[in-house]
């Protein structure tokens, strides 16, 4: 991830930042996630109350956009070979499909 970064602005971000990107960020996302989930909230406007089939379009709604990461994530750890300990590794490393050069873009 700081290699992109690196690549992107020139600078490689402080330790605060890997930080954030790789530990905080994850948890306070996976706790909003399961937080929107066993909680619901009443879908009300004035004195309409929502039917419960529209909170669970909702969510499938939402869910559909991010569900993916997860299953990804898992189908690369049951399709990659070694110990589960290196294939759990490999599944969150970022895959390089392919280098772009800066001098390509120099005109």
């Amino acid at each position: 991830l700081c290699a992109d970064i690196w690549e992107m602005i020139g600078i490689i971000p402080g330790k605060f930042w890997q930080i954030c990107w790789a530990v905080i960020s994850p948890i306070f996302l996976l706790f909003i996630v399961v937080c929107l989930l066993a909680l619901p909230m009443e879908t009300k406007l004035f004195n309409y109350t929502y039917p419960y089939w529209t909170k669970v379009v909702g969510n499938f709604l939402g869910l559909s956009s991010i569900i993916w990461v997860p299953v990804y994530m898992v189908y690369k750890i049951i399709i990659l070979p070694g110990t589960l300990q290196e294939r759990i590794s490999r599944s969150i490393t970022p895959e390089r499909s392919f280098t772009v050069s800066s001098t390509e873009f120099v005109h």
